[in-house]
């Protein structure tokens, strides 16, 4: 009879946590790291002003291509803590079989989001029904 411990993984945590820092990543940018060319990425500050700060940027410029794209880097903060596991094997004794465990090796409680920048045009407001609308209104009066 099977029991519900049949297929277990002991869990441990290590004394000595580590520091890290997940990047969340776009699909585009996945997509173009996982390539046969994968782009240079830098980070950097954009220019700070007197009234704001500059924030940290990360520009991605392919290999093949001249076309950068820029993200802005933010902080995300999570609820529940991301753990980041590794696998690792531990025994009784020297002389037993060694018994395959899962140990945390860090605790997290942030991502780092990337927001594409694009560059700010400005938009002409075209076909808009309040305008329609009130020129529509002028012949009227």
């Amino acid at each position: 009879m099977s029991t519900q411990y049949a297929n277990d993984i002991p869990f441990t945590a290590s004394n000595n946590q580590q520091a890290f820092k997940l990047l969340e990543l776009p699909p585009d940018l996945l997509a173009l790291l996982e390539s046969d060319n994968p782009p240079i990425l830098t980070i950097t500050s954009s220019p700070s002003t007197s009234t704001t700060p500059g924030h940290a940027i990360l520009t991605s410029t392919p290999s093949n291509s001249t076309i950068q794209k820029t993200y802005l880097l933010r902080q995300k903060n999570t609820s529940n803590p991301i753990m980041i596991l590794t696998p690792s094997t531990t025994s009784e004794d020297d002389d037993s079989i060694p018994i395959p465990t899962i140990t945390a090796i860090s605790k997290t409680s942030d991502t780092i989001e990337l927001i594409e920048q694009v560059d700010e045009k400005k938009v002409v407001a075209k076909g808009k029904w309040h305008e329609k609308f009130a020129k529509s209104r002028e012949g009227k009066k």
